[in-house]
């Protein structure tokens, strides 16, 4: 059998999402547990760096400070993701999610997401993808790489919110722009949040509403996202009909607010 045993087409068209369970297994886990236990030990030691929690890659990232960016974005490219992530597009394509939705040329890349204990600096409120969505044809993975629930942080989704829309912003902070619960509330929806295992996985419409819920444990809250596009749809930007072009009005708009051009997504 293969990594992705069956897509539940039905429920991601109706629903917006659906969820993958064994996606990544306990082997290649164990494999980037101990890619980030060595880099965090031996940037700790390198550096001299103060141990205040339980996690040396949590203290070394602290600690880095304004090269904080630089060093995650190198975390980013661990060969055990990035090798995962193309192992992962090939099910999606196997599993034939290309040919349902009409992928003609696909582009797929990987992020990772970190959710440090007690830190709230990248918490995401209710939103859709509007930063990465680029094509009008494209999806998104959420693969959390530890178990994931109410106490030690998880994703919250609006089933069938991908339907509606355009749904009205407002600005949370000076670059965090966010959809109001009130608002989703009057068009009937509701959220609904995820308890999984580490290794499952939710592939989900970007247009759906959905954001964080704060990590409360003491452990970081690992997430491999993967972005799946087709590039022949790519947004027009010339063309205000065009369906993503809300999605690049509203990145101008927290790069306006924010001068730091927005953080990490």
């Amino acid at each position: 059998m293969g990594r992705i045993a069956k897509l539940d087409f039905d429920r991601l068209e109706q629903d917006g999402y659906a969820i993958l369970h064994g996606l990544v297994q306990p082997e290649e886990l164990a494999c980037f547990e101990r890619d980030i236990a060595l880099v965090g030990e031996q940037l700790a030691a390198q550096r001299g760096i103060e141990r205040r929690s339980s996690e040396a890659i949590a203290d070394v990232l602290v600690a880095a400070g304004p090269h904080r960016t630089m060093l995650f974005d190198h975390v980013k490219r661990l060969f055990s993701l990035a090798r995962l992530s193309t192992e992962i597009g090939t099910a999606l394509e196997q599993a034939g999610l290309f040919e349902r939705a009409g992928i003609a040329v696909p582009i797929v890349w990987p992020t990772l997401r970190a959710d440090l204990p007690g830190e709230a600096t990248y918490f995401l409120p209710l939103h859709q993808d509007y930063a990465t969505t680029r094509c009008r044809t494209a999806w998104r993975m959420w693969i959390p790489l530890r178990g994931v629930d109410q106490f030690n942080g998880t994703m919250e989704v609006v089933p069938g919110s991908h339907r509606g829309g355009p749904y009205p912003y407002s600005r949370k902070a000076p670059s965090i722009l966010s959809i109001e619960r009130s608002e989703l509330a009057e068009r009937g929806l509701t959220t609904e949040s995820f308890d999984l295992p580490a290794g499952d996985g939710v592939i989900f419409n970007p247009w759906i509403v959905h954001g964080s819920i704060s990590n409360r444990s003491q452990r970081t809250k690992w997430v491999l996202l993967l972005h799946v596009q087709d590039l022949a749809a790519f947004v027009n930007p010339d063309e205000p009909s065009d369906p993503v072009y809300p999605f690049l009005e509203l990145t101008e708009r927290g790069r306006a607010a924010s001068p730091h051009g927005g953080g990490p997504r």
